[in-house]
């Protein structure tokens, strides 16, 4: 099997620092730093160009990186195999969640039909939530996971994954529950007036009409934002600040809560799953099955990419 500590060199070439690694890995920085270490002294490498603002591949690295990364996959692939001939021809399907991305609504329906398929075990598999690990992740779709449930914009992740769509909904507002319109029940775009709205840039989809419609209104402040993480819903928390949320996030912060928009034209994302484009039958059994305990009625059609 490869040397472990390759997850660490692998990491740190996607993050470019010891400290977003660490994070990444569960580990200290001090620990990131040692495998990487021991492992280009063991092996005679320099792989990392060390600075004060991070780490930067060398050119030797990033050929290493390349390779291993494709070692990495082979040897997850021949262990992912050997484990399924080793439980009596039943096939792991594996759903990655996170705090932003529970599944929540997968699970519940799994769990109705779960005993009309024991030849299909669920696996749930803890996965980050900052934007670049989802991105690597939902680029290996299939390798360490298999499925991700999220809210998602049609063709955004074009040929990168599969995507299949189990309900539509509308951005809303989380409001800090000791803010006055915590206890509405909707909003219009002149309630919103006076706030202060946190908001992704400009992107594409769902979101850019958002931020088209409240810029409208030069009554509402809105404040650029990255990526959505935890930090993220405990600044606005403290701070008072509003934020463009979506019904899937309802209950994950315990001093947010989730309000409806009356906008005046939709803002509508896709509620669903990320597969992997070569889906194995095992997956796409599971999607027919969660799609069709979602009400959708024949094989579950993936969005077109554009």
């Amino acid at each position: 099997m490869y040397d472990r500590r390759l997850d660490a060199v692998i990491a740190a070439a996607q993050t470019g620092s010891f400290a977003k690694t660490g994070h990444r890995l569960h580990i200290s920085t001090p620990a990131v730093a040692k495998q990487v270490n021991t492992f280009e002294r063991e092996y005679g490498l320099t792989l990392f160009d060390r600075s004060r603002s991070g780490v930067q591949l060398t050119k030797a690295g990033r050929e290493f990186v390349e390779d291993a990364r494709m070692i990495v996959r082979q040897c997850e692939e021949i262990l992912r195999r050997a484990q399924q001939r080793g439980t009596d021809g039943i096939a792991t399907v594996r759903l990655g969640v996170s705090i932003l991305r529970p599944g929540r609504r997968i699970l519940d329906l799994w769990q109705r039909d779960a005993g009309k398929h024991t030849d299909i075990r669920l696996e749930l598999v803890s996965m980050p939530d900052d934007s670049e690990a989802i991105n690597d992740i939902i680029t290996h779709l299939g390798e360490n996971i298999d499925l991700i449930s999220t809210a998602f914009d049609t063709g955004y992740w074009n040929d990168t994954c599969s995507t299949v769509a189990l309900d539509s909904e509308s951005l809303c507002v989380a409001v800090p529950r000791n803010h006055t319109l915590a206890r509405r029940a909707r909003l219009t775009l002149k309630d919103l007036e006076g706030t202060r709205i946190r908001i992704l840039k400009r992107h594409r989809g769902a979101n850019d009409t958002a931020r088209d419609l409240l810029e409208q209104c030069p009554a509402i402040d809105l404040i650029d934002i990255d990526r959505y993480d935890l930090d993220t819903f405990n600044d606005c928390a403290e701070s008072g600040d509003l934020l463009i949320s979506k019904p899937m996030w309802a209950g994950i912060h315990p001093q947010l809560v989730n309000v409806a928009v009356d906008w005046p034209e939709p803002v509508i994302m896709h509620y669903g799953l990320l597969y992997p484009l070569d889906a194995t039958p095992a997956i796409r059994t599971f999607i027919s099955r969660i799609a069709a305990l979602s009400g959708l009625t024949g094989e579950p059609r993936a969005l077109p990419h554009s």
